[in-house]
């Protein structure tokens, strides 16, 4: 059933707050009235209205003073506010922004621009509370879930709500780490999620293997196939596939990957029976698919077919606004599966993460608030909670440590800066690249590619 949405108009010229209260009611809201601050401000805690309609001129109680009182009174919920004055007063309209209004309107106000602000003012208020509908689930004990608020993952939360209806193949692209296998995710509990979620890592697949494991097999299609089995296309029905590293694929299977797509049929090996496939592919990647088309890596035509939906989740430092909640998220989360009991973390220590790069994006932060957490000596965590990532974050000139925070000092690359961190990393784990590779937060392949990119050697 469709939410009918309230609005409170608090205004003291009751020609005015009738008026708006007739012509909101026929465009479907519930509308109710107050005829000054003081009895407005009984109305919210009363009524809970979505979206308040709120005079600043007015006797009793003005629309600031409200405004104030909302701001101090934690125990109501603040409701979206549209304020309303006869005078387009700039200094009032900057005061109600900073105590929280979503908009300022001049009197007098058209029904029409009355309409498409309000019109405005609910859709924000939707997309709010679908983005925490999808924060804030949690099914089968503590879950990843996407967290931000940013504008970029508002972009993307606006994408997944737009799956519901049908099976678009999506691309998720973003460099290691900020969390495409939790986007994906979300998709999946947003669209199907009483069906099966498979993911595969096609950059741990032997070359050979990848498409028995995904079209399955019948018996007798090669050695060792002594019995019929069935693929990943076909385990998965009606639910989601994720493909992730999807630019590791052979080109002579991104042929066949790219058939399926067409034609939504497949064989297994070695079979003469077509299988329908009935789900979503969903592929990640870290890499620029373009480029690898242009180099003959990648098959342009499967490109395309796979960018019909394109998420691009942003790195951590493009959304730093977003950390202090990240923190916090994976505080709980490490409280819930390391048993820890951390309950809080210092301003100056969120402060001290703000300075840090983050080549490895939301898992190394992660990571790090895990290992904090579990060598907490209490439950607060402190600046020197995170000592070990002072060798990042200071500027004593070593080449050891990534100097970031000086003003004076030359800007480097991203890929500058994640070789000296991989490289770091590999000199305290004395080149252990099992322990590198997760605290870096990637696949041991990938990290064996960056050596490789990087031109990193044990010797040098």
């Amino acid at each position: 059933m469709k939410k009918q949405w309230k609005i409170l108009i608090v205004d003291d010229d009751l020609s005015i707050s009738r008026s708006y209260q007739k012509y909101l009611e026929s465009e479907g809201y519930i509308a109710i009235t107050a005829n000054n601050g003081r009895e407005g401000l009984q109305k919210i805690e009363k009524e809970d209205p979505d979206l308040v309609l709120l005079d600043i001129n007015m006797p009793v109680k003005n629309g600031l003073e409200l405004l104030e009182d909302l701001n101090r009174t934690k125990e109501i919920k603040m409701p979206l506010i549209i304020m309303l004055t006869a005078y387009g007063d700039l200094e009032a309209a900057i005061r109600s922004t900073r105590l929280g209004a979503y908009d300022f309107l001049t009197k007098p106000v058209s029904l029409e621009k009355l309409r498409l602000t309000v019109k405005r003012g609910i859709e924000k208020i939707a997309l709010s509370e679908h983005v925490a509908h999808i924060i804030e689930q949690d099914h089968d004990g503590f879950k990843d879930t996407i967290i931000g608020r940013d504008s970029r993952m508002i972009d993307i939360y606006k994408i997944i709500g737009s799956l519901e209806s049908n099976k678009a193949t999506v691309l998720i692209t973003g460099e290691s780490g900020t969390g495409k296998d939790v986007v994906a995710k979300a998709i999946h509990e947003n669209t199907s999620k009483d069906e099966p979620f498979i993911a595969i890592n096609c950059a741990a697949v032997p070359e050979n293997l990848i498409e028995s494991e995904l079209m399955g097999y019948v018996k007798g299609a090669f050695t060792g196939a002594i019995s019929n089995r069935e693929g990943k296309l076909e385990a998965v029905k009606k639910g989601t596939l994720v493909l992730d590293e999807i630019s590791e694929t052979p080109l002579e299977f991104q042929a066949k990957l790219l058939r399926l797509l067409q034609e939504k049929e497949f064989y297994p090996v070695g079979g003469t029976e077509k299988k329908r496939f009935n789900g979503r592919i969903i592929a990640l990647t870290n890499k620029n698919l373009k480029d690898l088309v242009e180099k003959g890596k990648f098959r342009e035509d499967l490109f395309y077919r796979l960018n019909v939906i394109n998420i691009v989740v942003p790195p951590l430092r493009e959304h730093m606004n977003d950390l202090e909640m990240l923190v916090i998220h994976f505080m709980k989360k490490t409280n819930y599966l390391m048993h820890t009991a951390v309950e809080s973390i210092t301003r100056e220590a969120i402060d001290f993460l703000m300075t840090h790069v983050w080549p490895g994006n939301i898992r190394e932060l992660e990571n790090v608030i895990t290992k904090a957490a579990i060598n907490a000596k209490d439950r607060i965590l402190t600046k020197d909670s995170f000592g070990f990532l002072g060798s990042f974050n200071e500027t004593d000139g070593s080449n050891d440590k990534l100097r970031i925070n000086s003003d004076n000092e030359e800007l480097l690359p991203l890929k500058d800066i994640e070789k000296k961190h991989i490289e770091f990393v590999l000199k305290q784990t004395n080149w252990h690249k099992g322990k590198t590779a997760e605290i870096l937060g990637i696949t041991r392949p990938t990290l064996d590619k960056r050596i490789e990119e990087f031109g990193l050697s044990k010797d040098v």
